[in-house]
């Protein structure tokens, strides 16, 4: 009797240890989604509205430099752990037997993968068309430029903020089922 007292403290320790990392997941997908949309609406909001009162040529110049910028390894790192986590997350509570907080995980994933189709399939080539651009014809530039981006950067803000929010309710109900 006391090897089966022994082996099922044992199995309560592991699905505890298992609970408190499906945890630590679900919160990094919070924070890195949270992260993600915050950069998108910043850009929605603030960023793009004042360039857009820039001329042409600086217009040009300041969205080649931001873009520059933010390809760094801390940017890519949230950009990838708000797709990661939320996978790793749903996975392990899959383990656990599912339920509706793997689904909300699952929706945050799905919204987050598309974001990351539309930055790759959209943005990134828009952004890859300005930096390849000549400098003789500023305000053609931004013509092709200004207005796909930014429809579409209101996209990335809309569906990350929805992926923030999946995420969010999958912490939530992942609590409450403690």
């Amino acid at each position: 009797m006391a090897a089966i007292d022994h082996t099922l403290a044992a199995g309560s320790t592991a699905t505890a240890r298992t609970r408190t990392t499906v945890g630590r997941w679900l919160t990094a997908g919070a924070v890195a989604n949270t992260l993600m949309a915050g950069t998108y609406v910043a850009f929605s909001t603030a960023v793009m509205p004042w360039l857009g009162t820039k001329d042409d040529a600086d217009f040009v110049t300041t969205m080649r430099d931001i873009n520059t910028g933010i390809e760094n390894p801390l940017f890519f790192a949230v950009f990838t752990a708000a797709m990661a986590a939320p996978a790793v997350a749903a996975w392990k509570l899959r383990r656990l037997g599912g339920g509706t907080a793997m689904k909300w995980a699952l929706a945050a994933l799905a919204l987050y993968t598309t974001t990351v189709l539309t930055t790759s399939g959209i943005n990134v080539p828009l952004n890859q068309m300005l930096a390849h651009a000549g400098t003789t014809d500023p305000t053609t530039t931004r013509t092709d430029f200004e207005t796909t981006w930014n429809i579409w950067n209101g996209i990335r803000a809309a569906l990350s903020t929805a992926a923030t929010l999946a995420m969010i309710k999958a912490v939530r109900l992942h609590r409450r089922s403690a």
